[in-house]
Parts: C-alpha cells; sequence; structure tokens
C-alpha cells in the first residue's frame, strides 16, 4: 500500500507525513498526523524500553535544535518548534504505560470510551473518613492499579485487544481516582 503524501509548504513536492524534511528541497516539514510510535520511530509495541525512546527522542532534539535554524527563516524556525513539541508530547505518551497502551488501541481502532470519574476507587478515597483512612485507601488503589497494569501487558501478549481495553478503562478510571485524592488533599 502507498503512503500518502501531503505537499512541501516550500516547494509543493511530495512529502511523508513522517519526514522531518523535504526529499526535494530540504526544507523542515510541520509534524504530520502520525501516531506516537510513528513519530519517534519505534516499533508499535506496549512492550517499550523506555531507555530507547529517550535516546529516540535525544536524537531529535539533537536535529531539531533551535541554533540549527537560526539562519534559516522564521516559518523554519516555528516548524523545528512544532516538530520538538510533537516529538517530546510522543515520548511523554510512550513513557506513559496506560497512554500508550490507549494509543496502541486506537490504532487498531479499539480504544475504550475514556472514563469519566474515578469511578468506585474515588468513591472510596472520599468516603474515607480522616486523614490516614484516606492515605491507606488511595496506597490500595494504587497497588490494584500496578496489577492491572500488569494484567494490562497480559493481554496485549494475548492479543486480546476487548481484554486490554477493558483494563485500560480500569487504570484509567483508578488514575482520575488518584488524580482527585491529590485535589482533596
Amino acid at each position: 500500500m502507498l503512503e500518502a503524501t501531503l505537499p512541501c509548504w516550500h516547494c509543493a513536492g511530495d512529502v511523508s507525513p513522517r519526514a522531518l524534511f523535504c526529499h526535494g528541497c530540504g526544507s523542515i516539514q510541520p509534524p504530520g498526523d502520525v501516531d506516537p510510535f510513528t513519530r519517534l520511530g519505534v516499533a508499535a509495541s506496549f512492550e517499550l524500553d523506555v531507555a530507547s525512546i529517550e535516546r529516540q527522542l535525544a536524537g531529535f532534539v539533537r536535529i531539531l535544535a533551535p541554533a540549527r535554524f537560526q539562519e534559516k527563516g522564521e516559518r523554519a524556525q516555528e516548524l523545528a518548534s512544532a516538530q520538538r513539541v510533537a516529538r517530546e508530547k510522543a515520548a511523554a505518551i510512550l513513557r506513559d504505560p496506560a497512554a500508550r497502551a490507549r494509543a496502541l488501541l486506537e490504532l487498531a481502532d479499539a480504544a475504550p470510551t475514556r472514563p469519566p470519574t474515578g469511578g468506585q476507587w474515588e468513591i472510596a478515597i472520599a468516603a474515607a473518613p480522616d486523614a490516614n483512612s484516606r492515605a491507606r485507601t488511595l496506597a490500595a488503589v494504587k497497588d490494584e492499579m500496578a496489577a492491572e497494569l500488569r494484567l494490562l501487558l497480559d493481554a496485549f501478549r494475548l492479543g486480546d485487544l476487548a481484554l486490554a481495553a477493558t483494563r485500560l478503562t480500569r487504570v484509567e478510571a483508578m488514575a482520575l481516582a488518584v488524580e482527585a485524592a491529590r485535589r482533596l488533599g
């Protein structure tokens, strides 16, 4: 299958959405609409080595350093900045297991709806009668979330995207509960 191309902003030549630079004129391109795995050039997998993400990002940071674009004009500087931001966002997604799982499920058109609240976990934290009880409940939610992340890994290893979607929904709800607990103080 042929990859869709976009016109270069500078010379109107065909450019891949993944490309940093136009192969025709060498101009830096705006960030294309690609998934975070493609953006950083890593395999689309739940099991990623965080060090490899950091190495990839460091390479892009060097390529897109502001000093390299000082004499290229304002448009090139803006695009280099946009590329840096897009790659930093992609790295943040890939560092976070829940966000990485959501990105994988989105690629497979199997992503669940995001939970609106922290559900039962948020209620349990809010219902704790005092700060010590709240801290214990919060610790239990965090432990359960870690266990759920391990089960999420198992679901991806099995190739069971429906199960992975269910596990992800639970992890995201627990994360919302933890965030709500932080706001409670």
